[in-house]
């Protein structure tokens, strides 16, 4: 690894600790219109399309223009007034961020600024550079910046729902598109810290769509011991309760897989450390194989690994996220290096990733099928 010129541990600690600030934004301290410059100042470094300087910012600290734009801000949020009452006290995943996000609602026009980026042109769906691709990385700089002197702001668009009325107040002319808009504060304390995300090796994909490596490659080639596996995905419309019996139904996914032909469960327990059996066909080939429960969150998460939990053959696992409207489910496999058929076929090959990458196309369209037969039940029985 090479020097870095900079101090890293800092800037990751800059970049990982930015966040949306609502509810610490101190609306008594004064900001200058000379810190907000020197943001800017920073923020317009960033890159834009075909290095066009188009960009626009508008700062509001006019009070009455900043209550006309709270008003705005007030009757295009008023949902999340409505949703944060309902998930009071409720425990719901989003209970704190629409708590949150009705605050600012309630509070927004008495930060000490509104800070709006703007760009020259009108988006028409054409995929050009210049107008959104040339704003959001210069006003994720003038967050960061702000972050950097002890100060927070919180990205919020509601005002654009209304973008003739705020045209009208902030005397916008024709032509240009308001993007979002900050309110600017210092923040109560500074002690930010890096928040719960997935890992990068759940979120990276390699050469395909849904191609994952459960650690890193030293070369960047593919390689059994880096752990490569796949991934699909589904939304279902749907909570989360109501998608979980399918989930865990073993049985499931043998009316959906061209593999699996039938499962039966070999203890009477359902957590960790409950085996069944599943039975698979291919072709002219038929095997059974032992399926030992590895991780079981009820509602949550469903993983199994096949044939020994210390060296699996290969690790599957289901994940339900409450997505506020409905639910993602998230289907994955890690493949291994023992107890694995498709590790012995490969190393028997002249070209061991064609056959490793055969294997996980043949998969991950498996899977997909699965998570679509889910969505298709699960949606059906609420229709």
């Amino acid at each position: 690894m090479t020097d870095s010129p900079f101090d890293v541990a800092e800037i990751d600690r800059l970049l990982t600790t930015t966040r949306t600030v609502r509810k610490r934004l101190d609306f008594d301290r004064n900001v200058s219109d000379q810190v907000i410059f020197d943001c800017i100042d920073i923020a317009e470094q960033a890159p834009s399309g075909g290095n066009d300087a188009s960009r626009r910012w508008i700062v509001v600290r006019d009070e009455a223009t900043k209550q006309k734009c709270g008003e705005i801000y007030r009757r295009n949020g008023a949902f999340m007034i409505d949703v944060a009452e309902r998930l009071a006290g409720s425990g719901h995943g989003k209970e704190q961020v629409f708590s949150s996000s009705a605050y600012l609602v309630e509070h927004f026009a008495k930060a000490p600024a509104l800070v709006i980026a703007a760009i020259w042109g009108i988006h028409d769906d054409s995929g050009r550079p210049g107008l959104f691709d040339s704003v959001i990385q210069s006003a994720w700089s003038f967050n960061l910046a702000l972050r950097a002197r002890g100060l927070g702001s919180a990205w919020t668009t509601l005002l654009n729902a209304s973008v003739d009325e705020l045209a009208d107040i902030l005397a916008i002319p024709p032509g240009v598109t308001t993007i979002v808009t900050f309110p600017v504060a210092y923040t109560k304390g500074t002690d930010f810290t890096p928040v719960a995300r997935r890992p990068a090796e759940q979120i990276t994909y390699f050469d395909r769509w849904g191609y994952t490596r459960a650690r890193a490659s030293e070369d960047g080639g593919t390689h059994f011991e880096d752990g490569p596996g796949v991934v699909a995905e589904v939304d279902i419309d749907a909570p989360p309760k109501a998608v979980w019996p399918v989930v865990s139904d073993i049985t499931f996914p043998a009316g959906a897989d061209t593999e699996l032909r039938d499962a039966e469960w070999v203890t009477s327990d359902r957590g960790v450390g409950a085996v069944f059996i599943g039975h698979n066909k291919l072709g002219d080939n038929e095997w059974s194989v032992d399926n030992h429960i590895t991780a079981f969150e009820d509602g949550r998460v469903f993983e199994w690994s096949t044939v020994d939990p210390a060296n699996p053959g290969a690790r599957w696992r289901f994940e339900i996220m409450d997505q506020g409207v409905g639910s993602r489910v998230r289907f994955s496999v890690e493949i291994g290096m023992e107890n694995n058929l498709t590790y012995a076929m490969a190393m028997d090959s002249d070209d061991p990733v064609s056959v490793l990458n055969g294997r996980r196309k043949r998969m991950k369209a498996n899977m997909q099928n699965t998570l679509d037969a889910m969505k298709a039940v699960v949606e059906d029985a609420r229709a």
